[in-house]
């Protein structure tokens, strides 16, 4: 890290990302320190804690694991036909898919998991909520859920930035946003 010292001050500050952890890794849960050096010079050290968030559904240890977005005809296309993107032509577009992404290790028996989306527009409206029901079989370590809002016609959606935010039991689990030109 570099640091800047102005003189007249008693304090500078800096910040940083660097970690040994490929992308598609996550912190284990324990207790770490950092150290930091000027050359071979201990300067400071902190200790810090990293928890693992208990899991949305409880029973199960059911997870979200990713949101995605994807253009919907008249029917929600079959999962391998779905094209996810974070943009959509406004002019085109007339109905908009949502797929969540589950993991868990296998339970044994059935589960019926409902799940609220909401689409909140530019201008701030909130759409009625989507409703997905996640049921995997007994012997699934994870699964999708997909539903979808819109109209027959396109050109319904106003251009712009929108957030979509899902919710198990009232309980938020995922945000993400996309955009419609």
């Amino acid at each position: 890290m570099s640091f800047q010292f102005f003189e007249g001050k008693s304090e500078s500050h800096s910040a940083n990302l660097l970690s040994n952890l490929a992308a598609d890794q996550d912190w284990k849960p324990g207790s770490y320190e950092v150290e930091c050096l000027v050359g071979e010079t201990p300067l400071a050290k902190a200790a810090f804690e990293v928890a693992l968030n208990p899991p949305e559904v409880e029973d199960g240890g059911i997870r979200v694991e990713a949101v995605r977005v994807f253009p919907v005809g008249e029917n929600l296309p079959p999962r391998m036909m779905r094209k996810y993107t974070a943009s959509l032509p406004a002019e085109t577009t007339s109905r908009i898919g949502i797929e969540l992404e589950f993991s868990h290790p296998a339970l044994g028996r059935s589960a019926k998991v409902p799940v609220e989306c909401y689409f909140f527009w530019p201008d701030g409206q909130t759409s009625p909520p989507v409703i997905l029901i996640y049921e995997p079989e007994p012997t699934w370590a994870g699964g999708f859920s997909a539903g979808a809002m819109g109209w027959e016609q396109p050109g319904n959606w106003p251009k712009g930035v929108y957030m979509i935010s899902c919710a198990i039991y009232g309980q938020p689990v995922i945000i993400d946003r996309f955009d419609l030109t």
